[in-house]
């Protein structure tokens, strides 16, 4: 093993240590393991029913552990400093832990539609019991305005009485002495289906009356509660049959209660959120949710993602979050839900499994992107990992150093708490302490764990510090943000238990643990973190079952504790004899061989774009008494017309001539552009020396030859002699040229045939001769001028284009201004969105 991750190993070793050492003083749940699992406490509750007078046939058990804070709020308040561990007050037996059994019937079809425990209680509860961490009953409640299942018959009050606390529950009366019975002025309203009932005689007061029976503690020795409550109200049944007509007297309890020292009525907390928690809670979930967000679309519209690994992710993860809370219905919900109430509690947690789902999605888009810019190295293990390849010496390494992380935090956690002398307490989902009521639980347990895992690292841990990381250049700056932000969000709604006390201890604890976070994110990646976030909440959440003497409990800590040591062991075999990583070869996201295509594709048409550029004449020739210029534009990044303008000779020594010429290819873009650029060859080879119906008839044959049968070129050619000003021109299909001559424009109508270069094999081309005066303008263009679209679908049309040139100043400005402006009024005209490629001559004599 190497020496630094032996460093890390030993620093893992001494925070494991620290926290087993430390746990007694830290745990809420210290000393009072689970002994119970939720079966045996229905199972109990089902023969205490008998007891109480009623079965249990058409009703339902809900079960949920219970953690009594308000009672622990109540001790620190009163005994302050004096105030031993949690742990030392749940050896000594006190009320601070036990479970809370509710019975109810069912939900009617057509009932209101609740899934929250407060809120179908209030209309289907019947009872309500507590017990203490040994199992014995501590309170029994009643729901006023429902019906109350109890009966204890007898003929005496004070036997009755004694009956249930003694006998029925358990309570040594002979270590309680009586201080009190206190007649309670409640008529007895209710009707018990299936029964007839009356009030009893109120003329005798301790009969008919609530009789409420006070013990307290007398025998110092005996550790049971302080004080024991029990209201009962009198009650007779009559019970008629076909032969026999039975009456009863008893009572039915309205309450019970076994209290300690300074134990309040409320256990749980009534107090509300505060409006700090608020902010952590809501801040810290309103960040993630708008910087993941951010992130992953901002990479989902560059086109960053590897979407087979995201909508894995986006599966697993959903699929976990609607596993778990199906889980949780049918361990306390089920049976009381009608099927409206079952299908909107199905219905509700999908639609927040699909949030959660698409958010770990876009957390680890946004994350892979940023993690692959900055070519983090536990990134190759992932891209490993998705090909099946896992046994690599860097694997082993991750998960040793992650296994070590763990021990840290668990270290600096339980630190922390003893320094600010609280305690932290289960909470693993929005409804307290549910795994203790789950089943399977092994798997519920894991479960969520392996989704608060891939939350936290990705969201909480991976897109922040790589967000920050590519702002802030700085270091320490680095360290002081993302601490403070990652502590904010992990106190927020990031971890899995919680912290008795201000919500700024959370806040500080996991800011401190944010700094040993970043650190090894730094070193190592998000392998290592996410093992050691595993091993600290694995532990955390385990720890409630260690120590059970039930095997249907303790079971939990052994296998999770066996699961714990899995990965550890394969952690040491692969770092000792797994092969580099390197080994594998590189791997490269199909997006960013999409980008790399997509760049070498656009450099190749830029390289394109450039040449046919070059193609075309860089500026106009100066010549005497004559003004041209011309321009090309393309509807894309290349197009398939192309234009030039020469001074040639024409084949004889004393004739001057500029010879123009335009070439629109069908079709656009690549395949248009090579045609362009082929039959800019043929006519550059021979506008210096032929005439222009010569040049089409010898250039047509081999364009014929060589272009496919959906392939034609339009080809006009243009040769004005500068000493006769006579204008020569030619025309294979393309665009009328036109004329303007005392401010009146119109078409040159060129001689037949006309058919585009391409279609025929042999075609005799003919041309005609105009006479040129001083003061005329001509325009040559290709025939994404007239078919120019505007955004209401309307063309520019061949009438408009005449009224045009009449329009323009052609006497007064110079021919590149003219082009210039024809450009910005085609460009006006379509919204800059050019239908096909655009070119322009401009001849001024």
């Amino acid at each position: 093993m190497g020496q630094r991750l032996t460093y890390w190993a030993f620093l893992g070793v001494i925070g494991f240590a620290a926290f087993l050492v430390l746990h007694s003083s830290i745990a809420f749940n210290a000393g009072a393991p689970i002994e119970e699992n939720k079966s045996a406490i229905e199972g109990r509750t089902a023969e205490l029913a008998s007891q109480l007078g009623f079965s249990m046939d058409s009703l339902h058990l809900a079960a949920a552990r219970t953690q009594h804070f308000n009672y622990y709020r109540t001790l620190k308040d009163t005994l302050h400093d004096s105030l031993p561990s949690p742990a030392v007050l749940n050896r000594r037996g006190l009320n601070l832990t036990g479970w809370k059994v509710n019975i109810g019937v069912a939900q009617k079809e057509g009932e209101g539609n609740m899934n929250e425990m407060s809120d179908y209680m209030t209309d289907l509860g019947r009872l309500q019991l507590r017990y203490d961490q040994e199992g014995r009953v501590r309170r029994i409640s009643t729901y006023p305005q429902n019906y109350n299942p109890t009966f204890i018959s007898g003929d005496s009050l004070f036997s009755i009485a004694n009956h249930i606390v003694k006998d029925i529950l358990g309570y040594p009366l002979g270590r309680y002495e009586l201080d009190m019975v206190d007649v309670k002025d409640t008529l007895i309203t209710t009707n018990e289906p299936g029964f007839g009932q009356q009030t009893l005689n109120l003329s005798d007061s301790r009969v008919g009356n609530n009789m409420i029976f006070n013990w307290h503690r007398s025998d110092p020795a005996y550790a049971g509660p302080e004080s024991i409550s029990l209201e009962v109200k009198p009650i007779i049944r009559e019970q008629n049959t076909a032969s026999l007509s039975t009456v009863r007297y008893g009572v039915s309890i309205e309450s019970f209660e076994a209290l300690d020292q300074y134990e309040p009525e409320q256990l749980d907390s009534t107090s509300s959120i505060s409006n700090f928690s608020l902010i952590t809670t809501f801040g810290s979930l309103g960040l993630l949710v708008v910087l993941v967000f951010f992130m992953g679309i901002k990479y989902i519209n560059k086109g960053q993602v590897e979407w087979r690994r995201a909508i894995f992710i986006l599966v697993s993860v959903v699929l976990g979050v609607v596993g778990w809370r199906a889980f949780y219905l049918m361990n306390t919900l089920n049976g009381f839900l009608n099927q409206t109430s079952e299908a909107l509690y199905i219905l509700n947690n999908l639609i927040f499994a699909a949030a959660m789902g698409l958010y770990a999605a876009l957390a680890y888009i946004g994350w892979e992107a940023l993690a692959r810019s900055r070519d983090e190295g536990q990134l190759h293990l992932l891209d490993a990992f998705w090909r099946k390849r896992f046994f690599f010496r860097e694997t082993g390494e991750g998960l040793l150093r992650g296994y070590a992380l763990g021990g840290v935090l668990l270290g600096v956690f339980a630190v922390g708490l003893y320094l600010f002398g609280t305690e932290y307490y289960q909470s693993d989902s929005q409804y307290g302490f549910a795994e203790a009521i789950m089943e399977p639980k092994l798997l519920t347990i894991n479960m969520s764990i392996w989704i608060n895992v891939w939350l936290v690292a990705l969201g909480h841990v991976g897109v922040v510090v790589g967000f920050l990381q590519t702002k802030l250049n700085n270091k320490w700056l680095l360290y002081g943000a993302g601490a403070i932000v990652i502590g904010f969000l992990l106190s927020g709604s990031g971890a899995l238990v919680e912290v008795v006390g201000p919500e700024w201890y959370d806040i500080i604890l996991f800011t401190a643990m944010a700094v040993l976070i970043i650190f090894a994110l730094e070193i190592s990646g998000l392998l290592t973190f996410s093992t050691a976030w595993w091993v600290f909440m694995a532990v955390l959440l385990v720890m409630p079952y260690w120590g059970s003497s039930s095997m249907n409990v303790a079971y939990v800590a052994w296998i999770q504790g066996f699961l714990l040591g899995v990965p550890l062991i394969y952690g040491f075999i692969a770092y000792r004899y797994g092969t580099p990583v390197s080994e594998m070869g590189g791997y490269i996201p199909e997006y960013q061989e999409r980008m790399a295509n997509h760049l070498r594709v656009e450099k190749e048409i830029e390289i394109a774009r450039e040449s046919q550029f070059k193609l075309m004449p860089l500026k106009p020739p100066v010549i005497e008494g004559v003004d041209v210029y011309g321009f090309f534009m393309p509807s894309f990044e290349v197009g398939g017309d192309y234009f030039d303008y020469i001074v040639g000779t024409n084949g004889t020594a004393n004739s001057r001539v500029l010879n123009l010429t335009i070439a629109d290819v069908s079709g656009k873009a690549m395949k248009a552009a090579m045609h362009a650029v082929f039959t800019s060859g043929l006519l550059l080879s021979r506008l210096h020396r032929d005439t222009p119906e010569a040049i089409l008839r010898e250039i047509a044959p081999t364009l014929h030859s060589r272009t496919d049968p959906q392939t034609f070129i339009t080809c006009i050619i243009a040769q004005y002699h500068l000493t006769e000003r006579k204008l020569r021109v030619a025309n294979a299909g393309h665009c009328l040229p036109i004329l303007k001559r005392e401010g009146k424009a119109q078409f040159i109508y060129t001689p037949e045939p006309k058919y585009p270069l391409g279609l025929q094999n042999q075609v005799n081309y003919e041309a005609m001769e105009i006479d040129i005066r001083e003061g005329d303008f001509l325009l040559f263009y290709s025939d994404g001028l007239p078919e120019a679209v505007n955004p209401k679908g309307e063309r520019f049309g061949f009438d408009t284009l005449l009224g045009m040139v009449e329009s323009l100043d052609t006497d007064s400005r110079p021919s590149n201004e003219i082009s210039m402006d024809i450009k910005r009024r085609v460009q006006k005209f379509s919204d800059y969105q050019l239908a096909d490629d655009t070119t322009i001559i401009c001849l001024k004599v």
